[in-house]
């Protein structure tokens, strides 16, 4: 870790026992080593939220290159929509026809009847539904445990 070698620890034992003594060596070691794992515990912690932070930062960037191409699809969308539309206005002028007749023939090609391939809504079977009794069943049944909980024996102490 910090590029010290086992002569160099052994070193710092020795030091330690002769400064703190045996008695108070253990104490110092076990406090040493909690406040060893506390600050390894937090050096995890915050490679844990950077490389989240680096994900979010990742995540932001994909949201922006996806809206950027959305704004593109749509101006490609509504630039090819008025080229149709000048179209469709040119070949209006064309044939003579107004505004007013073209909607009429197009409302009526919307008014016919379906073809016999699509049957209507109301013919289409209705699903299937279950009890309630049936419901409260296969809750109480999903509420059990998976397994059998064994109890734990006691030892008496005396």
């Amino acid at each position: 870790m910090f590029g010290l070698g086992f002569g160099e620890i052994l070193l710092i034992a020795v030091v330690a026992l002769v400064v703190l003594g045996p008695e108070r060596l253990p104490k110092v070691a076990r406090s040493a080593g909690l406040w060893v794992g506390r600050i390894q515990n937090f050096i995890n912690n915050v490679k844990t939220e950077l490389s989240q932070q680096a994900g979010v930062a990742e995540f932001r960037q994909a949201r922006d290159s996806i809206e950027a191409t959305a704004r593109a699809l749509e101006h490609d969308i509504n630039s090819n929509v008025r080229s149709i539309r000048g179209e469709v206005d040119a070949l209006k002028r064309q044939l003579g026809k107004d505004e007013s007749h073209v909607e009429t023939d197009s409302m009526s090609v919307l008014s016919e009847p379906l073809p016999d391939c699509c049957p209507p809504v109301a013919e289409a079977p209705l699903l299937h539904r279950v009890s309630l009794r049936r419901q409260a069943l296969q809750r109480r049944r999903d509420m059990r445990p998976r397994r059998s909980i064994s109890p734990k024996l006691r030892v008496r102490r005396h």
